[in-house]
């Protein structure tokens, strides 16, 4: 029965443009909008080391046996893991719909992971850096010389539970608690350092944008909900628009990220003592062209996103030269910072300008937030969400647009409103609420008339000056590393220009 159903989403997948349509090129670079691993000399190898010890001691624990269980897992045993999740069996025979998605994103997920491995420097194992034993030996000499960064099991999970958030959304906290602790048990196998765990997490939000511009995904999802929807008797109900609200959910209707997130730090952790180090390296950089950026980003309005993504993405963005984007923008603003107040509510963490006794780079705003909570970031949140969105609508500029949105977070630790890992966790609720937002009829809609805005309208300059030393983009929105190789019409400064 289950060969019959493999058989014919097969041929819907082929029929819809599925198959074959995904290309390497399409796969987003990691390397273009992350940071490699971290050097030697830094603080962030020694909180590497840290969580490396931590994971250790964790071994004997649940978590412990999740790890081992987890390693190099296919899509067979994530399906099972996310169904003990959600109280429903997911597997090839009760849901061959969701299980041919797994199936199939796994393929790019794991393309993915080896261009990222490609993109950046070589990253020694902790078992291997250490020479010391791992959670799991026998395995140790297939692994050794390959790069741990970044984790393919965090990435898996992650993907997985974006894509299933969408599929199952009356399950999201589960879905999204379950994808993030495939990350933490790539640590605590000593496989993987704390920095392949975020950085593959980030990655796996990127490719999800990807895997959504994909049409024959996107008709496997509408395939998989329905498929959900008849197992479980579960019938979704999209809310409408308020006029009141201005938003596609409110709050409460958002993933809590109380319920999928660790806890914040406490102030004798690594994580912690990081946090405190990069507060004093972003304090250092106030008086720099990336301190007066930061300062600039303190502004999360929808006009001013649009003004700081034109670049990456190409073209002017803003109120008149893009009316449908701006309505979209102005109606999913509140969503990145709201999902956010639960976690920010529940924990409280005590802001670094508020808990150090020091001035931020940017006064204005501190009677304002000093009594508000810092974990996670609201503002990183946001960009992130908005870099996803925007890289759906125009997937040439993905790696640019999410490299700015990557700046656009790490502003508010230059500024020392809110800690490193408050960005980090920041970043994951908006993948989080992207998720969300393709339950949303309204949205969907939106996004359509978006769509024909972009393409109806000719290519427009961004704003800049007319210096010859301004970058060059393609027409797609592509910044070029270096001068054009092909001859051909490019977008430089404020103009379209001819190499």
């Amino acid at each position: 029965m289950y060969k019959k159903s493999k058989q014919f989403i097969l041929s819907m997948v082929i029929a819809t443009g599925c198959c074959g349509n995904l290309f390497a090129q399409d796969i987003p670079d990691a390397g273009a909008f992350l940071p490699g691993p971290p050097e030697e000399n830094t603080v962030e190898y020694i909180k590497d080391y840290l969580q490396y010890a931590w994971g250790k001691t964790m071994r004997n624990t649940s978590l412990g046996q999740q790890a081992e269980t987890d390693f190099n897992a296919q899509s067979s045993y994530f399906l099972n893991a996310f169904s003990k999740a959600i109280g429903v069996t997911l597997s090839s025979t009760e849901t061959p719909y969701i299980a041919e998605i797994f199936d199939y994103c796994m393929e790019y997920g794991n393309k993915s992971i080896q261009q990222a491995k490609s993109s950046f420097p070589f990253f020694r194992r902790p078992f291997a850096r250490f020479e010391e034993t791992s959670l799991i030996p026998q395995e140790e000499s297939n692994y050794v010389n390959e790069s741990s960064f970044p984790s393919r099991e965090a990435l898996m999970g992650w993907m997985y539970a974006l894509l299933l958030t969408e599929i199952c959304p009356d399950k999201q906290n589960e879905i999204l608690q379950c994808g993030y602790q495939f990350g933490q048990a790539s640590v605590v196998t000593g496989y993987h350092w704390d920095s392949d765990v975020q950085a593959a997490r980030l990655l796996a939000s990127a490719l999800t944008v990807s895997l959504h511009n994909h049409t024959g995904v996107y008709s496997m999802i509408k395939s998989a909900k329905a498929e959900y929807a008849q197992k479980t008797g579960y019938s979704y109900v999209s809310p409408g628009l308020t006029e009141e609200t201005h938003q596609y959910y409110s709050d409460e209707d958002l993933p809590d990220a109380v319920k999928y997130l660790s806890a914040p730090p406490d102030t004798v952790s690594a994580i912690e003592a990081t946090d405190i180090s990069k507060f004093i390296e972003g304090k250092n950089l106030r008086l720099t062209d990336e301190g007066q950026t930061a300062i600039d980003d303190v502004t999360d309005k929808p006009y001013y996103l649009l003004e700081i993504f034109s670049s990456a993405f190409g073209r002017t963005l803003s109120e008149t030269a893009t009316p449908q984007l701006y309505e979209l923008f102005n109606n999913i603003s509140v969503m990145g910072d709201g999902a956010t107040h639960s976690c920010k509510n529940f924990y409280m963490r005590p802001r670094p300008f508020r808990q150090l006794n020091e001035a931020t780079a940017y006064p204005p705003a501190e009677n304002i937030k000093k009594n508000t909570g810092s974990y996670p970031s609201g503002h990183a949140s946001t960009g992130w969400l908005y870099a996803l969105v925007l890289s759906e609508l125009n997937p040439d500029a993905e790696e640019a647009l999410l490299a700015r949105a990557y700046q656009y977070g790490q502003g508010r630790v230059i500024t020392g409103y809110v800690w490193q890992s408050d960005v980090e966790a920041g970043r994951l609720v908006g993948s989080a609420v992207y998720a969300r937002l393709h339950n949303s009829e309204e949205f969907l809609k939106q996004m359509e008339r978006v769509r024909a805005e972009l393409n109806s309208t000719g290519v427009r300059a961004v704003t800049a000056t007319d210096d010859a030393s301004d970058d060059i983009y393609t027409l797609g929105g592509v910044r070029l590393a270096t001068e054009p190789t092909q001859k051909g019409v490019y977008i430089q400064g404020n103009k379209k220009v001819t190499h």
